[in-house]
């Protein structure tokens, strides 16, 4: 019997790494398609100067997207020079953010095409207003602009393809459970896993041992894969030749956002062993006065 309950201690502790793992992953991957994120992953790749059909997976040759971008607004009356003061902006990669982000969950969703958020067009409406004020050749009104880039928001819906001919030989399905999984039931299962750890050890605080012990171990396992950028960046790299302008920045945000939640983790996993060691101490000596 204490064969087995060893057996069945061991294998939940390993089932319990396996969940903090696999919700480390879960939340890496989400959070490297926020706003911020896709802002900073927009700059570094100069997504702005890259061919708008290689961006959106279509087999076509055509313009950059950001000569698509300011096509659009000429269409909408929006001057050239406010236009282009817009695309020079530190924020137009905050704005591209929120709209790519939009874009990820249009493909994997399906549904209407995105449109950008009521705080990213107010965004984009104080940038052009600044840029009026600064070129006071410009004979516009402030509300007639206004109107112009409300209408240039609306209509940058269009430069987005179907979602079916962005899709391609995407594995969408497979990207689609990964956003869609509810991670809370992976919560759910850590919280049995130490549950039954009270059981198995007669104990209500050791299992705060083996849950800092596998923190620990996970974290340490995704700082060493952060610091391993220049090694995961030529394999995956390789394999996929034909989009490597797009996917190398993209694994280099994903590796560090592994690197900094790997520091967390592992912190947290000392802590918690820490926790562990004085509780246990002050439980002896309380056991010894008596």
């Amino acid at each position: 019997m204490k064969l087995i309950n060893k057996f069945s201690t061991y294998f939940c502790i390993l089932i319990l790494f396996l969940l903090i793992f696999m919700i480390i992953l879960f939340h890496s991957g989400r959070s490297l398609i926020n706003r911020e994120n896709l802002s900073s992953y927009i700059e570094t790749a100069d997504i702005l100067n890259m061919d708008s059909n290689v961006i959106f997976n279509l087999d076509e040759s055509g313009i950059s997207l950001k000569e698509k971008i300011y096509n659009l607004a000429i269409e909408c009356n929006i001057p050239d020079k406010i236009i282009l003061d817009i695309l020079k902006s530190e924020e137009i990669n905050i704005v591209l953010g929120d709209y790519f982000n939009k874009i990820i969950y249009y493909l994997v969703n399906g549904g209407y095409k995105p449109q950008l958020s009521n705080d990213t067009i107010n965004k984009m409406v104080e940038l052009s207003i600044i840029s009026l004020d600064d070129h006071l050749n410009i004979m516009m009104e402030e509300e007639d602009l206004k109107k112009y880039v409300l209408e240039y928001c609306h209509e940058l819906t269009n430069i987005v393809p179907d979602r079916q001919e962005m899709i391609g030989n995407l594995p969408i399905s497979y990207i689609q459970k990964f956003l869609n999984f509810d991670v809370w039931l992976l919560y759910l299962f850590v919280v049995c896993c130490l549950l039954l750890l009270c059981v198995l050890t007669f104990s209500f605080y050791k299992p705060i041992k083996y849950l800092g012990i596998c923190f620990f171990a996970s974290g340490i396992i995704f700082v060493v894969l952060g610091c391993m950028n220049n090694i995961i960046n030529d394999f995956v790299v390789s394999q996929i030749t034909n989009i490597k302008i797009i996917i190398s920045p993209l694994v280099t945000i994903l590796l560090t956002i592994w690197f900094k939640l790997g520091v967390l983790i592992s912190f947290s996993g000392v802590f918690l062993i820490l926790f562990y060691v004085i509780l246990n101490r002050i439980i002896i000596n309380s056991h010894k006065t008596k």
